[in-house]
């Protein structure tokens, strides 16, 4: 069987790249990136509050979840990269932080960290509607910004629910109430977005 140019292969793909601007391509590529090290970060404190030192296993639940949902983020930005024609671009992933010296702490880095993801995801859609790219526009708006809200929402909550305990019992109780989902009322264990 012949060898095939890989810069042959390549071009057939981009045979279908239609209206895709290169900076869009970009700027989806630092998305993806940005979400694995979400990702990667998330997956971290999860297993930070699953020590037995520490022992909150509604947080490690909370921030395990969280873990899950960026890596699916970054694949679904990488399944329509490929839909669009795009070349993904991997970098290597930051160092997270490797503990935290609570719970509180925890949560304002992750709330920090995803107003920085959602600050990203308005200017990707900010920059698709620049390059007159409505689908991109359309796929940023119905796959992520409403969910940065309502993720961003919830961090916020459990912030203030968490000022509110301000002991170790009270901590104590708001992790246990993470496991049971009752501070949302949905019965279930509280999710990230």
């Amino acid at each position: 069987m012949a060898k095939c140019n890989p810069w042959l292969i390549r071009r057939l793909c981009m045979i279908m790249r239609q209206n895709f601007a290169k900076s869009c391509e970009d700027k989806l590529n630092d998305q993806i990136n940005m979400e694995l090290k979400a990702c990667h970060q998330y997956l971290a404190m999860a297993y930070h509050f699953d020590r037995a030192d520490v022992s909150s296993p509604g947080i490690h639940g909370f921030f395990l979840q969280a873990s899950i949902e960026e890596r699916e983020h970054a694949e679904k930005i990488m399944k329509y990269m490929n839909k669009r024609g795009g070349s993904i671009i991997l970098s290597s992933v930051p160092e997270p932080v490797p503990q935290f010296e609570d719970t509180m702490s925890a949560l304002k880095h992750a709330l920090q960290m995803e107003m920085e993801v959602n600050q990203h995801l308005l200017d990707v859609h900010a920059l698709a509607g620049k390059e007159n790219d409505p689908n991109l526009c359309d796929f940023i708006e119905a796959n992520f910004l409403q969910e940065q809200v309502d993720g961003q929402k919830v961090l916020a909550d459990f912030i203030r629910q968490l000022e509110r305990a301000q002991t170790d019992v009270g901590d104590y109780l708001f992790d246990k109430y993470m496991i049971s989902g009752s501070m949302h009322g949905n019965g279930q264990q509280a999710k990230k977005h």
